[in-house]
């Protein structure tokens, strides 16, 4: 594989790739600004990012050679995951100890994805280049804030904000407000810890969730991620940190808060 230095990330790619890899190269540029700038985080030790055409190939290339007999091992418990995983995913982040590795698929592969849940949430990019930079951002977004063993939500939600700054425009439909109108509110992202393909409603909404509620603090408490991101908390911790700067009780979080961020973006 060829490879190519960006800002401390490597980035790997067959030759044939070439044209892939420019755009990955130009979106991590612009990506580790924007991240560092916006959310103040550091490069990780060790980023890796591949132009992924075989998931099965990324997963061992992208591992040392320590972890790759505990992957062998291991294989039966993931190796059905990832292989279904594939059909819908664009790319993906993945985590060996410090080790950070990301993998895009190139523009031929991401057109062959089925778009199901994707459609239900993002705005259709514009070109399928576009695609790649929405891609490599919000899983390079996921690289460099591994570390933080964030909640779901919020790690989604910084992933959507950062393509968001990225491409210059919202990326998320309007209409998804609507699932957090329709909301079970006492429902919290806390108790969503996995995603799969037999809850694409509770996926959907975790997705929806996460972005509208980190725009909606990064709109009313401009700052408090950043300041939050400093130090790895507990979810509990992080989210009573969150409660209190909204001066909201932390027991009631969760059931007030989507009501708020359909009144503020409904407004």
């Amino acid at each position: 594989m060829e490879t190519l230095t960006i800002d401390g990330l490597t980035l790997f790619f067959d030759a044939e790739e070439h044209d892939t890899a420019e755009l990955a190269q130009d979106a991590c540029e612009k990506s580790i600004q924007i991240i560092k700038e916006q959310w103040g985080l550091e490069t990780p030790p060790e980023v890796r990012v591949y132009i992924m055409t075989s998931w099965l190939r990324f997963i061992f290339h992208s591992a040392p050679w320590y972890w790759q007999p505990l992957l062998v091992l291991s294989a039966p418990f993931w190796y059905f995951r990832v292989r279904n995983l594939w059909q819908y995913a664009g790319g993906w982040a993945q985590s060996y100890g410090k080790r950070r590795a990301i993998g895009v698929k190139p523009p031929r592969l991401i057109r062959l994805a089925k778009r199901g849940m994707g459609d239900r949430i993002f705005v259709r990019e514009n070109t399928i280049d576009e695609k790649v930079r929405h891609i490599t951002c919000h899983e390079l977004t996921h690289a460099f804030t591994a570390h933080l063993r964030l909640p779901m939500w919020l790690n989604e939600g910084l992933a959507m904000l950062s393509v968001d700054r990225l491409l210059g425009k919202a990326t998320v439909k309007t209409a998804t407000l609507a699932a957090l109108a329709r909301s079970a509110s006492s429902s919290t992202l806390s108790q969503v810890s996995t995603i799969t393909e037999k809850n694409q409603d509770a996926v959907i909404y975790l997705y929806v969730r996460g972005y509208w509620v980190t725009r909606y603090l990064e709109n009313v408490q401009p700052g408090l991620i950043k300041n939050l991101l400093t130090q790895p908390y507990s979810h509990a911790g992080l989210e009573s940190k969150i409660a209190t700067a909204l001066d909201m009780d932390r027991e009631t979080f969760w059931s007030s808060i989507d009501d708020m961020v359909v009144d503020h973006f409904s407004s």
